[in-house]
């Protein structure tokens, strides 16, 4: 049996308005299962912290959990082999353990701490601590999205498979002395110092178990002139071969035309009815249907790269068709299922999906003046790149990304800079930068804009007769000043991180005739919430803008966000817009 405690998101307080979807595989561990809360705990409607202030504040509910020193609260039983996911806040200084099976994790305030030091969020707390790769942290009020994958039955040692703060890899395939037999399976939370708040707590117990087998093999093989993109191509090609197979494998085009296609059929047989995860691995253009609806849309990959989805099945059999087809990368093909309590299992014959090629990273860094990259930028949600994008790298570890052609400032994020393998390895086709930190995104728009009114929609974009870009200048210290021309305006946009390596400063200044009708959009999000004089949390506390109170700033609904607007006064010639990013 499995003891939970689990916390949802629901409408409150300095929270989200809505609750946070969970990958299907997890169990959320809900309030109203809890029993023994010990007395430093109590569960809360919502939450409030400031980076700076020790005070917190909370309102009643039962969506989240908050705890103080004294004794540690149990999170699960039972749970040797465990994936667990949770947010996490912490007040300014706070300390805590999280104890899971052998490994106590620290769970501590180290916004802006050095990167590798033993008091960073994420080191494994042991005679000799294990330092995390990065200092992930964010400011303290922040959510923080902790991930923890663990499997430790039946082996003399444990491993730690995975740690992640806020999407970055904190720890991955570490050893760890197994677990004394009493503290196995049992996941606690402990905090020594300040608050710590807990949300969306939940779990995935995972297991070695088939859950899947594949039978009645076929496949036709054809040979091309070139690379094959998708099954309709396939009439048009010339057949070579088709017979029965025992497993499923790529092997059977050794010795056959380099350019060839494959349609394999046969039928997908699960023990029993539920959501399940199938994924591909491919060198070249693949996709798979089930029950004759297409799951995974044809893709091209390169080999070490997934391609996954949820499918609802019920127990027993299900016709597939599953598309290769050959391109340039080095081929291969591996298809996988799991049920929500699994592991990936593999479907295909072992050689049938060779290693990949080993590629390591290529970075870039800032030592001791900032570095600019010019790159393509893919952001989630998105189908398009971010064309004209410049990227940012500081001394003090904090990045960001524009885009020229909007003036808009995409994302900004601490740590290490940029990752450019996917721009300067062999022929680097997707010119995609990935930033090597946890990216916060923000707006993705131009911040400033002509409205009508005050309650006018804010425009996604602005054309080229509203605005110009005439490229930057460098700085002293080597930061970019990008301008533009906006409205018959001229703008100066600079990004520079403040002195104490904590926030990012935005300076924007406008010179010209007056203008009536300017507006400068700070930020959008989810939520905007005003926690202090001047300060606001930002997207369900994703980061925190600061701007000079006196400033005339006003919070306003469009659609389901919420945005912070200022009007802009150039009526004397000029105006000068300051604000800061804190994450």
């Amino acid at each position: 049996m499995v003891a939970l405690l689990a916390l949802c998101n629901l409408p409150g307080w300095a929270q989200s308005n809505a609750p946070q979807s969970l990958d299907e595989s997890l169990t959320r561990i809900t309030t109203d299962r809890l029993s023994g809360l010990p007395g430093n705990w109590k569960a809360a409607g919502a939450v409030q912290m400031s980076p700076t202030e020790t005070a917190v504040k909370s309102q009643s509910g039962n969506t989240l959990l908050v705890g103080t020193p004294g004794q540690p609260v149990t999170l699960l039983t039972n749970a040797k082999d465990v994936r667990l996911v949770m947010d996490v806040m912490v007040s300014p200084g706070a300390e805590a353990t999280l104890s899971i099976g052998p490994a106590t994790i620290r769970v501590a305030d180290s916004w802006g701490q050095p990167a590798a030091s033993a008091s960073n969020f994420g080191t494994l707390e042991r005679t000799q601590p294990i330092l995390p790769d990065q200092n992930a942290c964010k400011a303290p009020g922040l959510w923080q999205q902790l991930e923890v994958v663990l499997q430790s039955s039946g082996q003399k040692n444990a491993r730690l498979e995975l740690m992640t703060l806020n999407g970055v890899t904190l720890h991955e395939n570490t050893v760890l002395p197994a677990a004394a037999s009493s503290s196995t399976g049992t996941i606690t939370l402990n905090v020594k110092k300040g608050t710590v708040a807990l949300r969306n707590v939940a779990y995935q117990l995972i297991s070695d178990r088939s859950v899947a087998k594949l039978t009645n093999l076929k496949y036709r093989l054809y040979e091309a002139k070139t690379e094959t993109t998708s099954p309709e191509q396939i009439p048009n090609l010339k057949f070579v071969k088709e017979d029965t197979l025992p497993t499923l494998t790529y092997e059977i085009t050794y010795g056959q035309p380099r350019w060839h296609a494959i349609m394999y059929t046969g039928n997908l047989v699960v023990d029993k009815a539920g959501t399940y995860t199938v994924a591909l691995q491919n060198g070249g253009y693949a996709g798979l249907k089930i029950d004759d609806k297409q799951v995974i849309a044809v893709t091209t990959l390169n080999l070490g790269k997934m391609n996954s989805t949820k499918v609802n099945l019920t127990a027993g059999s299900h016709p597939f068709t599953l598309f290769f087809g050959r391109s340039w990368p080095r081929p291969g093909l591996g298809m996988f299922i799991a049920a929500p309590d699994t592991k990936f299992q593999m479907l295909t014959a072992p050689a049938s999906l060779p290693e990949p090629d080993p590629v390591g990273t290529i970075s870039v860094e800032a030592a001791d003046e900032p570095v600019m990259v010019r790159s393509f930028v893919l952001l989630p949600g998105e189908t398009r790149k971010r064309t004209h994008a410049l990227s940012v790298g500081t001394p003090s570890g904090i990045n960001y990304t524009l885009d020229l052609n909007q003036d808009a400032l995409l994302q900004v994020w601490r740590g290490g800079f940029a990752d450019v393998t996917e721009m300067w390895y062999e022929r680097g086709e997707p010119q995609l930068l990935e930033p090597e930190g946890s990216p916060v995104r923000v707006s993705g728009q131009g911040p400033l804009a002509v409205l009508g009114n005050a309650q006018q929609a804010w425009p996604d974009s602005l054309n080229d007769s509203q605005l110009a870009y005439k490229g930057y200048k460098l700085d002293p210290q080597g930061y970019p000043m990008t301008q533009y021309q906006v409205s018959g305006l001229q703008v100066t946009d600079a990004v520079i991180p403040e002195t104490d390596g904590k926030a990012l400063a935005r300076t924007i200044t406008v010179n010209g005739s007056g203008k009536d009708g300017l507006y400068c959009r700070l930020a959008t999000g989810s939520t905007i919430e005003e926690v202090g004089k001047g300060l606001y949390a930002v997207n369900d506390r994703s980061y925190y803008l600061r701007v000079d109170p006196k400033q005339k700033v006003n919070i306003r609904t469009s659609g389901n966000r919420q945005e912070l607007v200022m009007p802009v006064d150039v009526k004397g010639g000029s105006a000068k817009i300051q604000y800061s990013f804190i994450f």
